[in-house]
């Protein structure tokens, strides 16, 4: 694999890990508020999409590069 490839795998993984984070912590908190395993599974995957797109946006900002 070439040195591009590695690294836009290497932004990828940071990106989907960032998010679950983010979308772990959403749900628990959600769930803690209010005990329904819907409304914990929606909030969390909204900020796995959230957090996702604005981690590739800031990467892809930040290294000067167009999509």
């Amino acid at each position: 694999m070439e040195s591009g490839s590695l690294i836009r795998l290497l932004c990828l993984v940071v990106a989907v890990l960032s998010g679950g984070l983010t979308a772990t912590i959403t749900s628990w908190i959600s769930w803690a508020i209010e005990p329904s395993i819907g409304q914990a599974l929606l909030s969390g995957g909204v900020a796995f999409g959230g957090c996702c797109a604005l981690v590739l946006t800031a990467i892809r900002f930040l290294s000067g590069r167009d999509a």
